[in-house]
């Protein structure tokens, strides 16, 4: 079995290879429009284990991107456990399954939230995929091609690593892996790391300390993680910074309404705002506006 799930992991990358070799005329025009389509930058957002406040960083920090004029798009994949709407204070009536089971139009799974950024609730298990008919898999696509607007996916996978996990691990511009400075919490990230290095899915992870004192305690967090995984990973971390613990992170969940607008000016809140100014600014080149289609053929790639 884990012979299996090591071949499948390595036919996935080399699919995603292949693809990002193909040349830019076969994949990157909008038929729609003829000009072209660019992808939106996938944040791919993980956690060792449950408990360390992935959803809520990536709830906040999608509002915060938002707030600094990108157009956001959050993607619930934690299966079975899926609670940004509540952060968010939404109702979710239809997930992505309904759209492709039921004929639900696509655009009724979108959910408008009152706070700037739109959600989609994964819904059941993404590898259902699989087992699409060929005209179902051209439906994600087509559908996926309709949601051009958006400047950035942000993916809140679950806990620790799924298959599910491991397929926006791959097909994210960016990894954020959230952990704490607690040491169990600091393991579970480690045993991410090393999938994801093992498997060679990616060479750069970048890093969030949450539920910190301090920055002391934030930084030395890091690099504890950061000295054993360049001792035996072949993978680079990145600090992105800490997250101090705050009652106000609590009483954000409680009142369904984000930390980032409710307590803005909170320790933590602010730490939310100082990770997302980095995420757009200390980086070469900008965000762009995107299209999905080739998101779409990616996905297919991974679950066809």
């Amino acid at each position: 079995m884990l012979t299996d799930q090591a071949d499948r992991l390595r036919t996935i990358v080399k699919d995603k290879e292949n693809q990002q070799q193909e040349k830019p005329e076969n994949s990157h025009i909008s038929e729609s429009s003829g000009s072209p389509a660019k992808m939106p930058l996938v944040y791919s957002v993980l956690s060792g284990k449950g408990g360390v406040g992935k959803t809520s960083i990536a709830v906040n920090l999608g509002i915060s991107l938002s707030q600094q004029g990108k157009k956001v798009l959050i993607l619930d994949a934690d299966i079975g456990m899926s609670n940004s709407n509540i952060l968010l204070g939404a109702y979710v009536k239809h997930d992505i399954f309904d759209a492709l089971e039921e004929d639900v139009d696509f655009r009724e799974i979108i959910v408008k939230t009152e706070h700037g950024v739109d959600l989609i609730s994964g819904g059941a298990d993404f590898f259902k995929l699989e087992g699409l008919t060929k005209e179902k898999q051209d439906k994600v696509v087509e559908e996926l091609a309709v949601l051009e607007e958006y400047d950035v996916l942000i993916v809140d996978n679950g806990a620790g690593i799924s298959r599910q996990s491991i397929a926006f691990t791959i097909i994210g511009d960016e990894i954020l892996l959230v952990t704490t400075p607690e040491p169990t919490a600091i393991t579970d990230a480690y045993r991410v790391l090393k999938i994801i290095s093992l498997y060679e899915l990616k060479k750069n992870v970048k890093v969030i300390v949450n539920q910190s004192r301090n920055e002391e305690s934030g930084q030395k967090a890091f690099e504890k993680l950061s000295k054993t995984a360049s001792r035996f990973l072949k993978i680079e971390l990145e600090y992105l910074g800490e997250i101090f613990n705050d009652i106000r992170v609590n009483k954000a969940v409680m009142e369904e309404i984000p930390l980032v607008i409710n307590y803005p000016s909170s320790l933590a809140g602010k730490g939310i705002q100082g990770i997302a100014h980095k995420l757009l600014y200390d980086r070469e080149q900008d965000i762009k506006p995107a299209a999905f289609s080739k998101l779409g053929n990616k996905i297919l790639r991974i679950f066809g």
